[in-house]
């Protein structure tokens, strides 16, 4: 009888230790490290495999912050994903290297991320670019007013719940390829200042691209848009090319300046498209093969 009331006794002391340690996560404790001090990169990683939510505000981040690191599946599979089970929260923050949830290049096993609750960078400066190829965002995803003075690849990615890029300034190229937008997407007074692609992408929402500025090579491509796409009062700088691309929604262009060529081509409109007072270059206009489902009011496209 002893020996069973120590075994049991026994058995709960490594429960309550097994409770303690929250199975390798503590998701009461909080990484909010003081306002104006310096990170690594390494200790968020930490923090997000023991489950706690990162809130990190004013800091600078240094090394390769790589998400991959945070949980993944087997090893013995091509493509694996990594768990990120807590929230990210990133304010007027630098990080001084790279940020990536993808890695694997040929051979080499395949890791993408899956971002369980919600991400968010607000007035960040990325000084090395970020790589978010694949990212599975399951809540939601803010980038707002943030700057990326590299390269930014969003391809395959999959915003469930709405994203925000509003007033984000890219400064390298920027690519979103085989993306899915779920949710309210806003992409409102954005500055692109290089080449930005948008190829191959779903939106189930609307997308808003009112008043932004497109400096560089300009894509929307294979497109389909189940709502709304808004570029009101938006200014294109170099060429833009819409190609190929189902328009489920409005697409309003009203007031756009375009000084570079432009091919609309090959697209479906089930809509009217809006570009009364768009502003288009004297030349270099190309819309043929365009469908229109009912009648349209564009003055300036003239689509047959």
């Amino acid at each position: 009888m002893m020996r069973k009331i120590l075994l049991f006794v026994a058995f709960l002391s490594a429960l309550a230790l097994w409770a303690g340690c929250g199975n390798g996560k503590n998701e009461n404790s909080i990484l909010k490290p003081a306002e104006g001090s310096t990170i690594t990169s390494a200790q968020i990683l930490d923090a997000l495999c023991a489950g706690q939510p990162v809130h990190i505000k004013g800091c600078t981040i240094q090394g390769f912050l790589d998400f991959t690191k945070v949980g993944g599946g087997s090893s013995y599979v091509a493509v694996a994903p990594s768990y990120v089970d807590a929230d990210i929260v990133f304010a007027n923050c630098v990080f001084e290297d790279s940020v990536s949830s993808f890695t694997g290049q040929g051979k080499e096993q395949r890791v993408y991320t899956v971002f369980n609750k919600n991400v968010v960078f607000q007035e960040c400066e990325f000084k090395h670019g970020v790589n978010f190829t694949q990212a599975d965002f399951r809540g939601r995803f803010d980038f707002d007013v943030s700057k990326v003075q590299g390269d930014a690849a969003f391809d395959g990615c999959r915003f469930r719940d709405g994203s925000s890029f509003a007033m984000a300034n890219f400064n390298g190229e920027v690519t979103f390829v085989s993306t899915t937008f779920g949710g309210r997407t806003n992409f409102m007074k954005s500055f692109f200042r290089k080449p930005v692609v948008f190829q191959r992408c779903k939106t189930e929402d609307v997308v808003m691209f009112a008043d932004s500025h497109f400096y560089g090579y300009t894509e929307f491509s294979h497109l389909v848009c189940y709502d709304d796409l808004d570029f009101s009062n938006s200014q294109f700088a170099d060429r833009l090319v819409m190609a190929r691309s189902v328009y489920l929604g409005n697409i309003k262009m009203a007031n756009c300046v375009m000084k570079g060529n432009v091919e609309c081509v090959g697209n479906t409109f089930a809509e009217p498209l809006v570009s009364s007072g768009a502003q288009l270059p004297d030349g270099g206009l190309d819309v043929s093969g365009n469908q229109l489902l009912q009648k349209s009011d564009v003055e300036c496209f003239k689509i047959k």
